[in-house]
């Protein structure tokens, strides 16, 4: 149910000035690490706004405004995160940013998903212990976490294409129930998802040994990768093909690479991938 509310004059300055710069900024910029101006606006104008004000601005129409409420509400533990995560999925929507010395452009959805990924992994390393019993505790809390769990079934089964590194975070977080395994094949098989592909390889690779060599011999080859998400495929189909160590998936590797184009938007990314394993086109 959306929430109708009528903002101060102070609130809706704040509001107004955050949207005229337009970019989610975080509390760490540039060499020094300070917090910018327009994040200092935001946590200036959250001590002033009730929680219904906040669930408000989660749904405002502007990108930056709704991305901030958004992080406040995961930060606070006050958010239904699946809820804004599928919001997000649905509108396809991304906003600038700018974090340390990095200014980006980036989708809400995956901010939202790594919000809370980041911050149930800060939480799992509060162990005492070493470097290794801390990443064993990072990795049962991405294993066993409910809401993460939620979170990857919304991604797996998007009728929209999700923006790559939240593929790659949801097949690396755990494995899932077979129930998932219909739709993951389909990913892999039929939406040339390398991702989802890995995960096969990783979890199945005795069950599905057949399909998916199948699919390096005779779907790889023929298939289109041509949007950002499917260059990002198309690089881990590389590694994974360069990686058997076998002269007939080298020759497809290659093959691929010098038929096609689309890669050389990120040539560097494969030449480095090409180079660690001595070959030149």
């Amino acid at each position: 149910m959306t929430i109708s509310l009528c903002f101060s004059q102070t609130k809706q300055q704040l509001i107004d000035s955050i949207i005229n710069v337009n970019r989610v900024e975080s509390n760490c910029i540039g060499n020094a690490c300070m917090p910018s101006s327009q994040y200092k606006r935001f946590q200036k104008l959250k001590k002033k706004i009730s929680y219904k004000e906040l669930i408000e601005l989660s749904k405002h129409e502007n990108s930056t405004i709704r991305t901030y409420a958004s992080i406040e509400l995961i930060q606070s533990n006050k958010g239904n995160v699946p809820e804004l995560l599928l919001t997000e999925l649905r509108k396809n929507e991304m906003v600038e940013t700018f974090v340390g010395c990095t200014i980006d452009v980036e989708p809400i959805s995956s901010i939202i998903y790594h919000e809370y990924w980041n911050k149930i992994r800060i939480e799992a390393s509060r162990i005492k212990g070493n470097n290794y019993e801390q990443g064993l505790a990072i990795q049962k809390a991405l294993a066993t976490d409910l809401t993460i769990k939620k979170l990857d079934r919304i991604l797996i089964y998007s009728e929209k294409e999700v923006y790559w590194l939240l593929y790659k975070r949801t097949f690396e977080n755990r494995k899932h129930t077979d129930g998932y395994l219909s739709r993951i094949k389909e990913l892999a098989f039929s939406k040339n998802n390398a991702y989802a592909f890995d995960y096969l390889k990783k979890y199945y690779s005795s069950e599905y040994s057949e399909e998916l060599e199948n699919y390096l011999k005779s779907d790889f080859p023929k298939a289109k990768f041509q949007t950002e998400n499917e260059i990002f495929y198309l690089h881990s189909f590389i590694k994974t093909l360069l990686e058997i160590k076998n002269e007939e998936f080298k020759k497809i590797a290659i093959h691929k690479l010098r038929t096609e184009d689309v890669w050389k938007s990120r040539k560097g990314w494969f030449y480095t991938t090409l180079k660690k394993h001595g070959i030149e086109l």
